[in-house]
C-alpha cells in the first residue's frame, strides 16, 4: 500500500497542488473582474460570485487529481516523469516533501476548526435560557422572515454580539449586558439579523466555506474571495433584516450601537452582527443603492452605465467605548451639508463635558453639560499665547528661565534648567507644543508690569470675546482657579485660530527649539496631529488631577471646518477615543 501511495497518489496530489497554484490565480483574476462587473448589482451577487468561485478553487484540484489517478493517466505517469525537463523532473522529486507539507497544515487547519467547533458546543451548553418575552419577539420575527425552522433564544455573558450557531438546532446567543444596555427596538433589529442568518443557512455555508479554507489554506486568493463572501454575506442578512422591519435606520442605529460596546473575542465559525465592514453596512442600510432585476445585469450595455453611474456618486466613508449620554443635535438649517440624524448617531463620550461646533454655520452638532464652568488645565495656554502675541513683541527677543518659573506646582515638560536662554518664539513653541509650563511662566513674567498684569490681561482678553463663565488666576493652568465652560473653550479656539503663530505651531506634529544656542527637538502632546486621515487646524491639550483629562481642536473632514472640545476626561487614551469616535460619525455622517 505504501509504495502504491508513493508511485501514485503523492505524485497526483503533489501535481494537483501545484497546478492549482497557477489555476487559483486565474480564477481570482476573474472573480475579481466580476466583482468589479457587478460592482452596482448588490451583495447577493457578491456573494454568489464568490461563492462560485471558492466551490471551483476547489473543484480544480479534485478534477487534476482524480484525472491523475485514473487508469490511464496513472499508467503512463513514471514514463511521463522521465520524459519531462530536467527542472521539472527536480520539482517532482521534492512532491513527496511538499505532499508532507501540505498534509501537516491540513492537519494543523482540521485541529483548528475542531477546535472551534468544540468551542461552540461549550457555549451551547454553558448558555442561559433567555426571557419568555424575549423569545416571543424572535419567534415573531422568524414569522415575519418566513423562517419554518425553530430558533431558540439564549444568553451567554462573555459575548459582545449577538452570534447564531448550529445547523438542526439553530441558537441565537445574546449576550447578557446587552439585555439591560441596550433599547429594546435596536436589539429587536439585532436579533432580525440573526435570524436572517437562519434562514439562509449561513451557518452551514460558513462551516464549507471554512473546510475549503483548510484544504487549500496555502492559496492567498482562497483567503482573499473567502473574506469578501463574509463581507458580502453580513450585507445580505442585513438587507433581509431591514426588510422584515420595514425600518433600514433601526437596524443601522442597533449596528452602530453595538459598534461602541467594549470588543470581545467572537466565536469561530459563529455568525456574528458585528462581523463585515461595518461603515459599509451602515452605508447600504441608510443609502441603499438601486439595484437592477436579475435580467437587467446580464445586459452589458445597462452594467456599463450603471458601474459610471456609481463611480461619479458613490460616497466616501471615514474610518470609525463605553456608554454614556450624549444628545446628538444637527441643526435645521445644516440639511445640505450635514443630514439631521440625531437618533442615529447618540455619540457616547467619555469626558464630562463636551462641545462640537460645525465652524462654517455655527452649528452645534454635539453637547454634553457644555455651559458648566470647570477647570481647563493648560488649555489655558491658548489664552496665555494670544496676551503674549497681542503685545506685539519681537520674537528673537531671548528670555532667561528663572528660579520663580521653576515652581514645584510648575513642572517643566521640556526640562528649562534655571538660567537657560530661549528666544521668545521658542517660548511661545515650548508653550503650545510640550505644554511647558515654565516657558509660559517666563512669557507672563517678561509682560510689561510683569505676570500680574500679565493674567489681568488675561481675564481682560476673555471680557472682550464675550466669555461670562472664563476665569484665569494662572498663566499655565496649574491652578483649578483656571475655568471656562466647552462653550466658551470654542470660542477660546475660535480666537486663537486667527493667530497664524498659533495656528501653525499647534499643529505641528514635532518642531526643533533653540535652549542655549543648541537645538531641542520638541513634539505635540496631542498625538492625533500629524496623524493620517486628520487635518488638525489648531490643538491643545491639558490634565491636571482636578481638570481631567482636556483638549480642544480645529479640524477639517469633508471640506468643512469643526471645533470639538473634550472637558474632564478620565485619561489621555479615553481623550483620544472621544476623538477618533467624534471624527468617525463626522465621516459618516457625510457620507449618508
Amino acid at each position: 500500500m505504501s509504495s502504491t501511495l508513493l508511485q501514485s497518489w503523492v505524485p497526483a496530489i503533489g501535481w494537483a497542488l501545484l497546478n492549482f497554484v497557477w489555476q487559483g490565480l486565474v480564477v481570482g483574476a476573474l472573480a475579481w473582474a466580476a466583482l468589479g462587473f457587478l460592482r452596482q448589482a448588490g451583495p447577493r451577487w457578491r456573494y454568489a460570485v464568490c461563492a462560485w468561485s471558492l466551490l471551483i478553487c476547489l473543484c480544480l484540484p479534485l478534477a487534476h487529481l482524480v484525472w491523475m489517478l485514473s487508469g490511464d493517466a496513472g499508467s503512463r505517469l513514471p514514463s511521463q516523469l522521465t520524459a519531462l525537463p530536467a527542472w521539472l523532473q527536480a520539482v517532482a522529486a521534492q512532491l513527496p516533501a511538499l505532499v508532507t507539507a501540505w498534509g501537516l497544515g491540513v492537519m494543523l487547519m482540521a485541529l483548528r476548526l475542531g477546535a472551534g467547533l468544540a468551542w461552540l458546543g461549550t457555549l451551547r451548553r454553558r448558555a442561559g435560557p433567555a426571557p419568555q418575552a424575549w423569545q416571543q419577539r424572535m419567534d415573531a420575527l422568524a414569522k415575519r422572515l418566513n423562517l419554518g425552522r425553530k430558533v431558540t433564544l439564549g444568553l451567554l455573558p462573555e459575548l459582545s454580539s449577538p452570534v447564531t450557531l448550529g445547523l438542526l438546532r439553530p441558537l441565537v446567543l445574546m449576550p447578557t449586558a446587552l439585555l439591560s444596555g441596550m433599547p429594546p427596538a435596536l436589539l429587536e433589529a439585532l436579533l432580525a439579523h440573526e435570524l436572517a442568518h437562519v434562514r439562509r443557512w449561513d451557518y452551514l455555508a460558513n462551516l464549507l466555506q471554512s473546510l475549503v479554507e483548510s484544504l487549500l489554506f496555502f492559496h492567498p486568493v482562497v483567503w482573499c474571495l473567502s473574506g469578501q463572501m463574509r463581507d458580502a454575506r453580513e450585507e445580505v442578512a442585513d438587507e433581509l433584516a431591514a426588510q422584515a422591519l420595514d425600518d433600514p435606520r433601526r437596524l443601522a442605529k442597533a449596528l452602530q450601537a453595538l459598534s461602541l460596546q467594549q470588543a470581545a473575542l467572537t466565536p469561530p465559525l459563529a455568525i456574528a452582527a458585528n462581523g463585515g465592514k461595518l461603515l459599509q453596512r451602515l452605508e447600504r442600510l441608510l443609502a441603499p443603492q438601486a439595484q437592477s432585476a436579475g435580467w437587467k445585469m446580464a445586459l452589458p450595455a445597462l452594467l456599463v452605465a450603471a458601474a459610471s453611474l456609481w463611480m461619479q456618486t458613490q460616497p466616501r466613508l471615514g474610518a470609525g467605548g463605553q456608554a454614556s449620554e450624549v444628545a446628538g443635535l444637527a441643526a435645521p438649517n445644516q440639511s445640505a451639508r450635514l443630514p439631521s440624524m440625531p437618533q442615529l448617531l447618540q455619540l457616547p463620550v467619555n469626558a464630562r463635558h463636551m462641545l462640537l461646533l460645525d465652524e462654517s454655520s455655527g452649528a452645534v452638532l454635539m453637547s454634553k453639560d457644555a455651559d458648566t464652568a470647570v477647570p481647563i488645565a493648560s488649555i489655558t495656554k491658548l489664552m496665555t499665547a494670544m496676551v503674549a502675541l497681542d503685545a506685539r513683541p519681537d520674537l528673537d527677543e531671548p528670555l532667561r528661565i528663572e528660579a520663580g518659573d521653576l515652581n514645584p506646582s510648575r513642572p517643566s515638560a521640556a526640562h528649562l534648567p534655571i538660567g537657560a536662554n530661549i528666544s521668545r518664539l521658542s517660548a511661545l513653541k515650548l508653550t503650545l507644543m510640550p505644554s511647558d509650563n515654565r516657558a509660559a511662566a517666563a512669557l507672563a513674567r517678561n509682560y510689561a508690569g510683569g505676570t500680574p498684569a500679565f493674567v489681568r490681561a488675561m481675564q481682560a482678553k476673555a471680557q472682550s470675546l464675550g466669555l461670562t463663565q472664563t476665569r484665569f488666576v494662572d498663566p499655565a493652568g496649574i491652578l483649578p482657579g483656571n475655568v471656562s465652560s466647552a462653550t466658551e473653550v470654542a470660542k477660546i479656539a475660535a480666537a486663537a485660530s486667527h493667530y497664524p503663530e498659533i495656528a501653525r505651531i499647534s499643529s505641528e506634529q514635532s518642531a526643533r527649539v533653540g535652549v542655549d544656542g543648541r537645538a531641542r527637538a520638541v513634539r505635540n502632546t496631542n498625538p492625533l496631529v500629524g496623524e493620517e486621515g486628520w487635518d488638525i487646524q489648531l490643538s491643545k491639550t491639558g490634565y491636571t488631577s482636578v481638570a481631567g483629562s482636556c483638549l480642544t481642536m480645529r479640524f477639517k473632514s469633508g471640506g468643512q471646518q469643526f471645533t470639538v472640545v473634550l472637558l474632564d476626561a478620565d485619561d489621555s487614551a479615553e481623550r483620544m477615543r472621544d476623538a477618533g469616535r467624534i471624527r468617525a460619525n463626522i465621516a459618516m455622517l457625510h457620507s449618508s
